[in-house]
């Protein structure tokens, strides 16, 4: 039996998890996670200088944690896997500096982990029947792209955002309408809560983005919602306009993905897809995703959907079993193609 440390600093949340191999096959021991959002919150936004710090801070005591709970002390580790990009170059240094400490000092393997890799494994690590090929849409703050999945180390873009993604698109529209920073989540909630059948809900009329180009593109949409805020911004006092504004964002920025993921599904032969990244928490973008006809749709956990240890020690695991080892000397890549 083998146990393999993840260890996850891309962005604002640290995240350490345990995952064993027994007879090849992977299962998750245990998981913790340090959250941010509520420092970065005074800001606006993630202060990279201020994320590296917090996980400079978080990761010992984080390691500790974890290997007091499930009894283990530090040389029960057969590797260590850590992200290594993409993600905030400050951040992605704490980590990786951290793990590479506990390999020399341990003399254990290191293993650097593709941090939109992981995310769409998650799928794997909370659905064990799924298998390759797929096509997996991560859909996140950074990223918006449709992947071609065919084996752990045969994957392609398809098709990818050429400016803003599609949380970053969730969360400056809920800035635009009022909600605290992160808000994407919050705009979601209450876009879920309207009845789009009540005499009450107002129909907000939104651009279909990018439907002919080739990539995703949020930008005009962004501009849009803009226009839309000024416009009623008196009216947005009252719940229900709100609502039924946060209603028309959210279905604007799903109908964007739901309509590239059918325009690919029509040309290909594929029979499962996996929903990744941040944005796989989102409900509706769950359900229309779901009723799409002959394909059958995977996604995290919902914990598993945010950053996290849990997908990065899952996805080490499946590279230790492969010996895809890196040397000490191993570089951050901020900016990574998958």
């Amino acid at each position: 039996m083998d146990y393999i440390l993840g260890i996850e600093t891309s962005c604002d949340d640290t995240g350490i998890a345990i995952c064993k191999i027994e007879n090849d096959k992977i299962f998750l021991v245990d998981e913790v996670l340090s959250s941010q959002i509520d420092i970065h919150k005074e800001y606006g936004g993630v202060v990279p200088e201020v994320a590296s710090r917090l996980h400079l801070k978080n990761l010992p005591i984080l390691f500790n944690e974890i290997l007091n709970r499930n009894n283990l002390k530090p040389n029960d580790f057969s590797a260590i896997g850590v992200t290594e990009g993409p993600g905030l170059k400050g951040s992605l240094l704490m980590g990786v500096n951290f793990a590479k400490g506990l390999s020399f000092s341990l003399n254990k393997p290191l293993i650097g982990v593709h941090h939109i890799k992981a995310h769409i494994m998650a799928s794997m690590l909370d659905n064990e029947e799924l298998n390759f090929p797929f096509l997996a849409i991560v859909v996140s703050g950074g990223h918006t792209e449709i992947v071609k999945v065919n084996s752990l180390n045969d994957m392609v873009v398809l098709t990818r955002t050429i400016d803003d993604a599609a949380g970053e698109a969730f969360d400056k529209s809920a800035n635009l309408i009022g909600f605290e920073y992160p808000g994407g989540a919050a705009l979601s909630k209450l876009a879920d809560s309207i009845d789009k059948d009540s005499e009450n809900f107002i129909n907000f009329d939104l651009p279909k983005v990018m439907r002919e180009a080739e990539g995703f593109s949020f930008s005009g949409l962004k501009t849009a919602i803009s226009l839309l805020v000024k416009k009623f911004e008196d009216k947005l006092k009252d719940d229900y306009v709100k609502a039924s504004l946060c209603y028309a964002i959210q279905d604007s920025i799903v109908d964007a993905i739901l309509y590239k993921t059918k325009k690919i599904l029509k040309t290909s032969d594929f029979k499962n897809i996996v929903l990744a990244g941040g944005v796989a928490a989102n409900k509706c973008l769950r359900k229309r995703l779901g009723e799409l006809r002959n394909v059958k749709l995977y996604c995290p956990n919902f914990t598993h959907c945010q950053d996290n240890g849990a997908m990065v020690s899952y996805l080490a695991a499946k590279m230790f079993l492969e010996k895809k080892f890196i040397e000490l000397n191993a570089e951050v890549y901020p900016r990574w193609d998958i």
